[in-house]
């Protein structure tokens, strides 16, 4: 399942201001990479943004745009912090690492 996080924190990354969240998918190893990159190539995110690749942290950082984007395409809301954190737990479990 993919996800998107409400962090809605304002911060300039790199040259591009804005107020950004997480986009995870809750699958371990290959199979949640190929699902987020899915998701992804959907809402027009660069493959190459991704955060962390191959990790269980694995993420892409959405601009709020693209977030409401998420929502509308189906992506799960969750809280940033514990959901998120419990998401990772979970996936790390399963890959152990």
């Amino acid at each position: 399942m993919i996800y998107i996080d409400d962090m809605q924190l304002p911060a300039q990354v790199g040259p591009v201001y804005g107020v950004w969240s997480h986009l995870l998918s809750d699958l371990p190893g290959e199979a949640g990479t190929a699902e987020l990159l899915a998701f992804a190539e959907r809402l027009g995110i660069d493959a190459r943004w991704i955060q962390k690749a191959g990790t269980t942290t694995e993420h892409f950082d959405v601009r709020e745009p693209t977030r409401q984007r998420a929502l509308e395409l189906g992506a799960t809301p969750i809280r940033y912090g514990r959901a998120v954190a419990a998401i990772t737990r979970a996936k790390r479990d399963v890959s152990g690492r």
